[in-house]
């Protein structure tokens, strides 16, 4: 199993980072996230295979639907709010 902690932003994939930098909404969600949500979304992008894919999966964090691994990331985040 990959032990590397992504939460710290050195091993971000790229074109999560890149995405996120895009969206400002779903970068404030990652950065809510516990260092295990971070973990668990980040792995979730190795099944990403396209750049339309992976910009699906951060407008999913930005409106707050994202599902990965059976489960929705709430935790009492209203992912709206204004900027």
């Amino acid at each position: 199993m990959d032990k590397r902690n992504y939460s710290n932003g050195l091993d971000m994939p790229l074109g999560l980072a890149m995405a996120m930098a895009q969206n400002p909404l779903a970068m404030e969600y990652f950065t809510r996230l516990t260092s295990e949500q971070k973990q668990q979304l980040i792995s979730s992008t190795h099944s990403v295979h396209s750049k339309e894919e992976m910009h699906r999966l951060v407008e999913n964090m930005a409106d707050g639907s994202l599902n990965t691994s059976g489960g929705i990331y709430t935790d009492n985040m209203n992912p709206k709010f204004n900027i």
